[in-house]
């Protein structure tokens, strides 16, 4: 029997302790809980989108910036590895800010983390279009497009429903493909593929000129957009086997291995861009596309395209699961509407069916207002990063203030007498990656102020929306339910 296991029994003690039931089956151990976080932040996808983008804005140089917001987003796992541990609960970031501050904390967290992840999705489902397209070899028509979101979506939450070993093993094909994509971006490419000398990684081809400051902070957004996904591992903690312990252990895994990959992918795909120049200047628009055809050939390529659709699908599996997870959690604790179903677990399948359900109506939702106001859609999908990065910043406002008020952490993950210290130098680099995130940088002089200034409008209407919805929100204690 499950329940006679002799680590779960701990757990479930320990979830008892916190006033809840164990509902949930306990069939992951730590590869399958660190594929979820890996699957999610896929560094090959993430690098291969956005490598344009830091080539236009910084030129080569910009790669300096990538292992500096590795560093921050390292201490920033070190503190939410600490509080996991000591809060194994599922929803994550949502019962971290709870039981450090309070119900009120608790839900505006979960509000923005809920919404950022309902965009993650809708974003991850709409990249996986280009590449099944390249793949097959057929146009990216817009219908095209569309249809494809609106398929991975709905397969995404199909294999969720299936059950968590199921979730698990499809994360897990996240991470193979992904370490293909490492071995052949990375590895291969660096020591077969190289046509660039190692100084052109200090050299900036022009760009930025006059405010290099300026470039190199706009080009380390490419960091700041791919280097999260490790606080999905502690969504689903409540599946996880001995989850204090383990949590913690695939969360720093996850950004350790996950940060790795990207720098080694990084190093492989700069050195193997035939024309630097043309890739800085714009006349190359997809330099990564160039730069696996020139190395591996069309064949080669296509292949790559292959394991890039993989990694996105498996992504946007991760993120549903993580976006089902809040919304039982706080489900749970009657903190949203249809709370009743929300919260309830099927017991032969051991998963929230009606939140799984509601995970993926909202990204179809929002994929199908996109076909016909692509603007809203992209709005959405926008917001989606600052508003993981507010969320970021809650939870460790959070620990300072629980710091303050005199909690002491007490999981087996402890930092000791390190966790004031990192605490504030995490919370001071989560508010400035913020900053920069949503600084306004207009993409031509015509551009209107409302465009420029979209994402942090959208983020403060967001936050006062959850502030207005939690002043009105019955909440209940679990514990008397």
């Amino acid at each position: 029997m499950a329940g006679d296991d002799p680590v779960i029994q701990p757990d479930d003690s320990n979830l008892e302790q916190f006033g809840y039931k164990p509902e949930f089956h306990r069939v992951l151990g730590f590869f399958a809980n660190f594929s979820v976080g890996y699957s999610y932040m896929s560094p090959l996808a993430g690098f291969y989108a956005l490598f344009a983008y830091a080539l236009t804005t910084a030129g080569p140089s910009f790669f300096w910036t990538m292992p500096l917001v590795l560093l921050g987003h390292t201490v920033n796992a070190l503190i939410f590895a600490e509080i996991s541990s000591q809060y194994p609960i599922a929803g994550g970031v949502y019962q971290w800010a709870r039981r450090l501050v309070g119900e009120r904390w608790g839900f505006l967290t979960g509000w923005m983390y809920f919404l950022a992840l309902v965009g993650v999705a809708a974003g991850l489902a709409a990249g996986v279009a280009p590449y099944l397209a390249a793949l097959i070899g057929v146009e990216a028509t817009n219908t095209f497009d569309n249809c494809v979101s609106l398929i991975i979506i709905v397969l995404s939450a199909s294999l969720n429903l299936i059950g968590t070993r199921v979730l698990g093993k499809m994360s897990e094909l996240g991470v193979w493909a992904g370490l293909i994509g490492l071995a052949v971006c990375g590895v291969y490419m660096l020591l077969f593929a190289r046509v660039q000398p190692f100084h052109v990684l200090f050299e900036d081809f022009g760009v930025g000129a006059g405010h290099r400051t300026g470039a190199m902070l706009a080009a380390s957004l490419l960091g700041i957009w791919i280097f999260f996904g490790h606080e999905a591992c502690g969504d689903l903690a409540e599946e996880v086997h001995d989850a204090s312990r383990e949590v913690p252990r695939a969360m720093l895994t996850t950004m350790l291995a996950g940060g790795g990959s990207a720098l080694l992918i990084a190093l492989g795909m700069i050195l193997a861009v035939p024309d630097m120049a043309g890739a800085v200047s714009g006349a190359v628009s997809n330099p990564a596309d160039a730069a696996l055809r020139n190395a591996l050939g069309p064949m080669g390529a296509t292949a790559m395209f292959g394991c890039l659709m993989l990694v996105a699908f498996s992504a946007t599996i991760s993120v549903i699961a993580s976006t089902s997870r809040l919304l039982f959690s706080m489900g749970r604790d009657r903190m949203i509407p249809f709370s009743a179903s929300m919260s309830h677990v099927n017991p032969r399948t051991g998963l929230p069916t009606a939140a799984v359900i509601a995970a993926t109506v909202l990204p179809c939702v929002v994929l199908l207002v996109g076909s016909f106001a692509p603007h809203i859609a992209e709005a959405v999908i926008n917001f989606a990063t600052a508003g993981i990065y507010t969320t970021f910043t809650m939870v460790l406002l959070a620990a300072v203030f629980a710091r303050l008020r005199g909690w002491s952490p007490s999981g087996p993950f402890n930092l000791g007498r390190y966790g004031w210290a990192l605490t504030v130098v995490a919370l001071a680099f989560e508010v400035g990656a913020l900053i920069n995130l949503v600084w306004p940088r207009p993409s031509s002089p015509d551009q209107s102020i409302v465009s420029v200034m979209l994402i942090p409008i959208v983020l403060i209407i967001v936050f006062c929306i959850g502030i207005a919805f939690s002043a009105h929100q019955s909440v209940t204690d679990p514990r008397s339910c």
